[in-house]
């Protein structure tokens, strides 16, 4: 700039014509939707976030709606992605990729790479052949983006571990300015042109350099089409400790994860090739509970989705906030104490009568008493110990423990590692500027695996630990929820002078562990999985057992063998024993057990089961009797499916077309949609002649799911036959599975469609359930902090007063440093890219050359020596 800078001021009121560079180079302001507006000013920006939380998360759901599809950019994004990931997956089905090939990479910083973290976990577990990573963009920064790569110490990355080439990349940062994270959409351009970014809006660092990535990709295209931005719409949040953030990061990477298993699950080549896991009915439960999220969500925070405060004289946010203030005086213990024992100083002092003198004064003791001496020694041991004397009274007075520690307290944070450590960084944020009198050590750890090594050593009379329980009462977490309630009790069992730790729980099972202060129960809000229900079953038929009541009809009649055609009359009688069941059964409430005796209950069902597989006998006989079972299922099946062949084999060739299929498939009723059984005909018909053997025949019925014992409903199409992401109707998850498999003889079949539905209840704790309890801990700790900030303001009259959404690093996420410099980012972009393109070059020589010798050699050929 040569020191000079040229300001030219323009009024458009006082204009009479627009320049057109200067008009293509405006940015309205106002009235611009691309653009959020900053947040409202608040005496409790943290507060505002918090209770912003159900809002946030409804507009992201009613965003991700089927219906606004013309309408949402997020949409738009979606589309774009689901066409990288379906050039993907054609790559997979073409041919065998490098091993080494990333085929998605999520990467980000804090708070925003723990919750990529679980979400390329989820995905991972989905579809175990799609190679899934998700990387710190600190150490993506430091081994592709210097001169001399950064080692990863400890961790398997370096440049010759993973293939980035054509991966699809997906940035995670709230901000869309954090260093590391900006520095690699640049850096990463020059491997892969599929990047997008999850961020709080639409117009952010990242975003821009997205949208100069595709200008320099084609100037002539309409880049608006090709959008690679995932916006929550949240905005850019003052407040530096995230609630409102995480939460609707975690509820758009929800919804991501349910499009991208939709479109995967749609096409029945690529379900294969990824051997997806998840199923249209996982989808189903899924999107259901997402949905009654807001209600929960809503009951925690004490405010509604329209901003609305909900009064209810019992919620949770009332135990909550409860819990808060009792660990706020915690806190404030020992500054209450030091403020009491400045007045007492003060007064005996400047008055000159110490307690003791001053009732032995009042009693007619002067100072030639023979007891004088005494009297001073006691005096000047209350001044000695008078905090701690202070903090005794404060406790009785507050009927808190006594035995407690007096010093600083120390938190520790127990639940899975996403929620841990996102709880612990807001923790730590709220008292980052608080007085060190009124301090704390903030502490994490993983209940299921380190916590008790890391942290069972440091507790101390005093320490407290607030831990995330899941919900036991579902059959797949049931084992989860025991080893966490162990950590806990292996933690307060720890006892030095008759004291240990305070803890507390969180979660959704009803039962408050003995050696807790109190748990915190959050309510379910959504239906019963077919789990719970079948032990609210069988507590039923316990109760009529004890009172000795005979079988009502209706239990008689569902002993009898259904139908097993599923014909309209056979699906109405099992719907009217179904619902007379429904209505005995709702007369017995959910029975309230223990972690241990929920696990003890589904083990006796699956040995009830295997029982009655006629497993009986030794561990060794069962086994061979289970294989023998399946071998004996599978031969019959292979006999059906022969008989079956014949049927649909109209010409006897030994062959069956693709017409034939698809006929056949439709007299079986199995409602499958005409272009998905084409889908299935071209996944079977592996040499692609148009027509199936008998064993391509029998692979075409495994993946129609109409060989096994149990029954699915098919899955809700839209007129392309991609599957529709609807939620589930039911009264409880999985009522819609028994009536497809009412005819089934196999006593052990329910105990089955259970265990089906293991993989959705994982995905309702680690995308539900963990949400909720993260916010719960975030109103915890708010009120926690908040109490004690306030504390100091109203004894200060305002002097001492403090912020608790800042910390002395003045940072918010928009500005999170980077331990890595970025200072060869350019450079380093242009070498990898012409690296990039060598190694194209090469290959596309060496593949010309290979066809040209081929050719060659079958024009002249070489002769026979």
């Amino acid at each position: 700039m040569k020191g000079s800078v040229k300001v030219v001021l323009v009024q458009e009121s006082k204009t009479t014509m627009q320049r057109a560079q200067l008009f293509h180079r405006m940015t309205r302001l106002s009235r611009n939707p691309l653009i959020k507006m900053l947040a409202e000013e608040s005496k409790d920006l943290v507060l505002s976030d918090i209770n912003d939380t159900p809002r946030a998360c409804q507009a992201i759901q009613d965003d991700w709606d089927s219906n606004q599809t013309g309408k949402s950019m997020n949409r738009l994004t979606a589309y774009n992605l689901s066409c990288c990931l379906r050039k993907r997956l054609e790559m997979h089905l073409n041919g065998p990729v490098h091993n080494r090939a990333v085929d998605i990479l999520l990467t980000g910083c804090e708070v925003s790479l723990w919750l990529a973290e679980q979400f390329a976990t989820d995905l991972q577990k989905a579809f175990p052949r799609l190679r899934t990573k998700a990387i710190s963009s600190n150490k993506l920064l430091g081994l592709y983006g210097q001169e001399l790569a950064v080692p990863s110490i400890g961790f398997p990355y370096s440049p010759r571990t993973y293939d980035l080439n054509d991966a699809i990349v997906v940035i995670v940062s709230h901000s869309g300015g954090t260093f590391a994270p900006l520095a690699c959409s640049n850096l990463l351009q020059s491997t892969t042109k599929n990047i997008f970014v999850v961020t709080s809006e639409w117009d952010t660092q990242i975003g821009k350099q997205l949208r100069t990535m595709d200008g320099l990709l084609d100037a002539s295209w309409d880049h608006l089409f090709s959008s690679r931005i995932f916006s929550t719409e949240v905005g850019m949040r003052p407040a530096e400790p995230c609630s409102v953030t995480v939460a609707a990061t975690q509820q758009l990477l929800t919804n991501l994860f349910q499009y991208i298993s939709a479109v995967i699950l749609s096409d029945e080549r690529f379900r294969q090739v990824v051997a997806a896991t998840i199923s249209e009915q996982d989808l189903r439960i899924l999107e259901k509970c997402n949905r009654e999220n807001i209600a929960a969500l809503s009951d925690i925070v004490g405010v509604n989705e329209c901003g609305f405060a909900i009064k209810k004289q019992i919620s949770a946010e009332i135990d909550l906030r409860k819990a808060g203030n009792l660990w706020a005086e915690h806190v404030l213990e020992n500054a209450k104490a030091y403020i009491m024992t400045f007045v007492y100083i003060f007064v005996t002092v400047v008055s000159g009568y110490p307690l003791i003198y001053a009732i032995s004064y009042a009693c007619g003791l002067d100072d030639t008493s023979n007891f004088v001496h005494l009297i001073r020694v006691l005096d000047a041991a209350i001044y000695f110990w008078l905090p701690q004397i202070n903090v005794a009274l404060l406790r009785l007075f507050q009927s808190r423990e006594l035995l407690h520690r007096m010093g600083c307290r120390t938190v520790a944070i127990a639940d899975i590692p996403w929620v841990a450590q996102s709880a612990e960084a807001f923790l730590s944020k709220i008292f980052a500027c608080s007085y060190s009198i009124a301090g704390i050590n903030v502490l994490s750890g993983n209940p299921n695996d380190h916590f008790v090594h890391r942290h069972t050593h440091r507790v101390v009379r005093g320490a407290l630990v607030l831990c995330g329980r899941p919900d036991g009462r579902l059959s797949a977490l049931a084992t989860a929820e025991a080893t966490v309630c162990l950590s806990v009790n292996q933690a307060s069992s720890i006892q030095s002078l008759g004291g240990t730790c305070e803890s507390i729980t969180v979660g959704h099972n009803p039962f408050k562990l003995p050696l807790t202060k109190f748990g915190i129960f959050l309510k379910s809000n959504r239906p019963q999985f077919l789990c719970e229900r079948m032990l609210v079953e069988k507590d039923a038929e316990g109760k009529r057992n004890e009172d000795d009541l005979a079988p009502s009809p209706v239990d008689q009649s569902l002993q009898c063998e259904g139908v097993k055609n599923f014909t309209q009359d056979g699906q109405e009688r099992h719907s009217e024993l179904n619902m007379a069941l429904s209505s005995s059964v709702h007369l017995l409430p959910q029975k309230t057990r223990s972690a241990s005796a929920l696990l003890g209950a589904y083990t006796n069902i699956a040995e009830q089961s295997d029982r009655n597989r006629g497993c009986n006998g030794s561990s060794e006989h069962s086994s061979i009797d289970e294989v023998l079972y399946s071998a004996i299922q599978e031969r019959s099946w292979s006999n059906e499916g022969k008989k079956l062949f014949e049927a649909l084999d109209v010409n006897s060739d030994g062959l069956l077309s693709e017409d034939e299929v698809i006929d056949g498939l439709y007299r079986l009723e199995t409602l499958f949609l005409e272009d998905h059984t084409r889908a299935m005909f071209k996944v079977a018909d592996g040499n692609s002649s148009g027509h199936v053997d008998f064993d391509e025949f029998l692979k075409l019925l495994d993946l129609a799911n109409i060989d096994g014992d149990i029954k699915v409903p098919s899955a809700s199409r839209d007129e392309r036959g991609n599957i529709r992401i609807e939620p589930s109707h039911e009264e409880y998850f999985g009522e819609t599975l028994r009536k497809f498999n009412a005819g089934k003889t196999q006593n052990n079949v329910e105990f089955r469609l259970a265990r089906s539905q293991h993989f959705s209840q994982e995905l309702y704790e680690s995308r539900i359930a963990s949400l909720q309890r993260f916010v719960s801990m975030t109103v915890i700790f708010h009120q926690m902090g908040r109490r004690v900030e306030q504390f100091f303001e109203t004894i200060s009259f305002g002097l001492l007063g403090y912020r608790m959404d800042r910390t002395h690093s003045i940072m918010r996420i928009a500005t999170t440093a980077s331990p890595v410099s970025g200072a060869d980012v350019r450079h380093r972009m242009n070498q990898l890219q012409l690296q990039s393109k060598i190694h194209y070059s090469i290959h596309v020589i060496s593949m010309a050359y290979l066809r040209y010798r081929a050719r060659k050699q079958s024009c002249y050929p070489e002769p026979d020596k």
